[in-house]
């Protein structure tokens, strides 16, 4: 996260007190979440690596996947 602060320009990705935040927040409410629903086999794990539109085609084609 610190390096996308550098390419990003966003402040928060520069502090990181901030990130540990919001790494722990993502452990306390979103990682439960996504436990619970991992159960019933409804959770699809896609890497947060790369550029948006990489991210997005990979998004699309696990929803395209699903709908068949």
């Amino acid at each position: 996260m610190l390096n996308r602060g550098v390419t990003s320009g966003r402040s928060d990705d520069i502090n990181e007190d901030v990130i540990r935040t919001r790494i722990t927040e993502y452990h306390k409410k979103t990682s439960a979440v996504a436990d619970y629903y991992r159960k019933f086999n409804k959770v699809i794990n896609i890497p947060g690596e790369g550029s948006v539109d990489e991210i997005f085609d990979s998004l699309c084609a696990e929803i395209d996947r699903r709908k068949s």
